[in-house]
């Protein structure tokens, strides 16, 4: 998947804007359900600009915005692939080990464009990057290659340092703002690297040893206690298998920090609008007789409660997630395959699991007023009211990318929305959500 980039331009159904009554959303114990009518079995799942979301697997599929059932777009050797990413409506990549394969035409016909591929990310359009991609390919030697053309060609980047095993990516993220703005920081079979010129060099971070780590996943969330911004990675170490996987950063992915304590599960995302709430789904390559179970943590991965299962049964032949995302509905979608003939479905929770608060009955902030954003709906620019103690305010799309942060000042802070896609976002500070619109 291509998680944190260039999100849906659209009104979000069923999020409920300042003053109607909250969205439900359930805390600990999340509900499952099939969907798009029948399973497709995809390694890899990704939602486009119009809110559509891809499915890639044997076939190519897609579940159109308000349909129930997923339409084949590409089938047989057209469609194989491993990873995918939709830059676009119309403007997919696909990708195995052995290239990358890119369609203009929303997935009906296909061009090879690189002789290497693997996993892929987009970094935002509107960010300091201005949609730079890169692909972790499985055999040149430094394991990651750029595109600035959106995909119409790679280049291999550098690696400051050498390796015996080949550092390919597996996982990224983009710094949005601050001092680090447009750092890119990856997650690679050999630890976290990062790059400062949109992905054409890669020095190690502090989490990075030749052969040892394994990147699965890194986020951006929030300290807890703080609100700054954090990063957050799983991890595994050959050199100690089996220890929790949880990684933190606090300096946007220079240094990193082991936290102990998190199941065994390396797929995870962050929730938007919440201090530091992550949703972990169990890890499994071969599950043969349990569902496979779903974590939830409210302090940055401190602490982990039981948030329930999928409704996937092995009947005997192993079941794997393989890919979760948070939609543009802020309902969370898990994407699980099965071995041998029999399919598997992707699945979404039956209720959000984006937490909004309710404004006019939100409690209130010490010292100060209740959280107050305006205007709302907002064009270019958004002003946004709280406690003097609330230190930052962060505004978040509905996949929980952060997209803007500032630093309140007596109380206030101003963010320019003017070139964000517009849509439904979230606004945090000082313990409070509200939705805003964004209209251009």
């Amino acid at each position: 998947m291509t998680h944190r980039r260039f999100l849906p331009a659209l009104a979000v159904a069923g999020l409920l804007l300042v003053g109607s009554p909250a969205l439900p959303v359930a805390a600990q114990n999340l509900e499952f359900e099939e969907v798009g009518g029948i399973p497709v079995d995809a390694t890899d799942i990704d939602f486009a600009s119009d809110g559509a979301l891809w499915a890639l697997a044997s076939e190519l599929y897609r579940l159109a915005p308000g349909s129930s059932t997923w339409e084949e777009i590409t089938s047989g050797a057209g469609a194989a692939g491993s990873h995918l990413t939709a830059i676009s409506p119309d403007t997919l990549l696909r990708a195995t080990t052995s290239g990358v394969h890119r369609s203009l035409d929303a997935g009906e016909t296909w061009t090879f464009v690189y002789d290497d591929g693997g996993a892929l990310y987009a970094a935002a359009l509107d960010g300091p990057n201005n949609g730079v991609i890169l692909v972790g390919p499985g055999t040149p030697a430094t394991g990651i290659s750029y595109s600035t053309d959106r995909g119409a060609s790679f280049t291999e980047a550098t690696f400051t340092v050498s390796t015996s095993s080949r550092p390919f990516m597996n996982t990224a993220v983009e710094i949005p703002d601050g001092p680090a703005e447009g750092r890119l920081v990856a997650g690679v079979f050999a630890g976290v690297v990062i790059s400062e010129d949109s992905g054409q060099t890669w020095e190690p971070s502090s989490l990075f040893q030749d052969a040892r780590f394994w990147v699965q996943r890194v986020e951006i969330g929030t300290d807890p206690a703080t609100g700054n911004r954090r990063l957050y990675a799983t991890v595994a170490d050959a050199q100690t298998p089996g220890v929790d996987p949880l990684y933190i950063s606090d300096d946007d992915g220079l240094t990193w920090t082991h936290v102990p304590g998190m199941p065994d599960a390396y797929l995870f995302v962050f929730v938007p609008g919440t201090p530091s709430s992550l949703i972990a789904v169990e890890r499994g390559y071969d599950i043969q007789t349990e569902r496979i179970e779903v974590w939830r943590s409210e302090d940055g991965g401190q602490t982990w409660t039981d948030a329930g299962e999928l409704p996937a049964v092995p009947n005997g032949n192993g079941i794997h997630p393989d890919d979760l995302l948070i939609g543009p509905d802020g309902y969370l979608y898990v994407s699980v395959r099965r071995n041998g003939p029999e399919r598997e479905w992707v699945y979404r929770t039956t209720e959000p699991v984006v937490p909004v608060a309710n404004e006019p009955e939100s409690p209130e902030l010490p010292g100060a007023e209740r959280l107050v954003v305006y205007p709302n709906p907002a064009a270019d620019r958004i002003t946004v009211e709280a406690s003097q103690n609330a230190g930052n305010v962060v505004l978040y799309d509905l996949l929980g990318r952060e997209v803007r942060r500032a630093r309140l000042v007596a109380g206030k802070a101003v963010l320019d929305t003017a070139r964000l896609p517009a849509g439904v976002y979230v606004v945090r500070a000082g313990g409070e959500s509200i939705l805003v619109t964004i209209q251009h």
